[in-house]
């Protein structure tokens, strides 16, 4: 293991406590943010990677006592009033992973509700409703919450196409994979996303969806042209910072395709953005010289650090 791989997972490990995982303030200089969805990424991604550790154990038992009964989804950080689609399919992914570790059946079935509430918020056409008010009992659909991100049915929840197949993969069930499939037909339509962090995982959902065409005419005709030198890519052409986690996500989808001198760029740029911190997280927003960014706030993120220990990995293992 690369010492940039080990810094990244020790941060991650340190940050998963009491059952979540968290964000870390370097200001305040205290754990922010129990986060549901981003304890499913780092189920997913530690059990791909070793023997299952008791928090690991935790973090799976935390998540089946959060889950909405009634529905089967999740809701997030301190929000307990709404249950999240894009939130529950990372956590679907992440019990999947758990499951296939441990073999305890109670991860699995909680992952297969959490699937039934995908279905039920998924229109006919593949879009999602991206919230269920559990007060309300009604889905929510309002733009000006998803307004950066291109509205309320953005392309970022082509993300779930992946959620999708993990449940095939697992249960061997097709009915997932016929989900998927207009999940990708119609977020393959959406507009482009400008915001890196929802165009990475825009662009992880076509994907996983084979739709490598589009994929690669995204990057090479929107990508591309933006990353500067050293691997930096602004989170928006008119904003002075990076959205760090989004820079890799792209990274690791260049790597994929090929673009091996970009996805080395970025991976640069992300060691650069680590070095500024002893903890060996990456700062969510950070200058075109890795430095953190005070635009927004002053978090350092788990899952953009996961993020980067996955593009370091796949650059070694590629090499």
């Amino acid at each position: 293991m690369n010492q940039y791989i080990q810094k990244g997972e020790n941060f991650l490990k340190n940050c998963l406590f009491d059952g979540l995982a968290h964000s870390y303030d370097v200001v305040s200089r205290e754990y922010v943010k129990p986060y549901p969805e981003v304890t499913g990424y780092l189920l997913h991604y530690f059990c791909q990677r070793q023997a299952v550790e008791s928090k690991l154990i935790e973090a799976g038992e935390k998540l089946l006592e959060l889950q909405d009964t009634k529905e089967g989804g999740w809701a997030s950080f301190y929000d307990l009033q709404n249950l999240y689609a894009f939130d529950t399919a990372q956590i679907v992914i992440g019990l999947c992973s758990l499951y296939e570790k441990t073999k305890d059946a109670r991860y699995l079935n909680a992952a297969i509700r959490g699937g039934d509430f995908l279905i039920r918020m998924q229109r006919e056409d593949g879009a999602f409703f991206p919230i269920y008010d559990r007060r309300a009992q009604r889905v929510v659909c309002e733009k000006s919450i998803y307004d950066i991100w291109n509205g309320p049915f953005s392309g970022l929840m082509c993300k779930l196409t992946e959620a999708y197949q993990k449940l095939a993969d697992v249960t061997g069930e097709q009915k997932y994979i016929a989900q998927k499939k207009k999940v990708a037909d119609f977020y393959s339509k959406a507009e482009y996303i400008e915001c890196t962090h929802p165009m990475g995982y825009w662009l992880e959902g076509l994907y996983c969806a084979e739709n490598y065409e589009l994929v690669e005419k995204i990057l090479t005709g929107k990508v591309i042209p933006r990353i500067r030198e050293n691997g930096y890519i602004p989170y928006r052409e008119d904003l002075p910072y990076a959205y760090v986690s989004g820079t890799i996500q792209l990274g690791i989808i260049l790597e994929k395709l090929g673009y091996r001198q970009y996805s080395r760029m970025i991976r640069e740029y992300g060691r650069k953005v680590q070095s500024n911190h002893a903890c060996g997280g990456i700062f969510q927003y950070a200058d075109e010289h890795g430095n953190l960014d005070y635009h927004v706030h002053t978090e350092i993120n788990s899952w953009g650090t996961k993020y980067f220990c996955e593009l370091e990995e796949l650059l070694e293992r590629d090499s």
